[in-house]
């Protein structure tokens, strides 16, 4: 989600990028973490009109990497029972 969220804010290098790009296609977690990326942040400038309390954002940010991890520790291991 780091990584995905520096992409986002055109603060990864372009090696960092074209690799994420390269590889999202054939990551389940990483094509779904990008799109949750997009569309949190989607919704936030469509829904906010003013300026959110400090840390809010870094705070769902973080929220939703635990969540991502978690899936990306479960999905090989639910794949792996079947």
């Amino acid at each position: 989600m780091k990584l995905i969220q520096r992409i986002l804010d055109k603060e990864a290098s372009a090696e960092e990028e074209a690799r994420f790009l390269a590889n999202k296609d054939q990551c389940m977690p990483c094509q779904e973490g990008y799109k949750l990326e997009i569309a949190l942040r989607n919704a936030l400038k469509s829904n906010c009109t003013s300026s959110c309390p400090s840390g809010l954002l870094e705070s769902i940010r973080s929220k939703i990497s635990s969540i991502l991890l978690l899936i990306l520790i479960l999905i090989p291991l639910f794949c792996w029972f079947i």
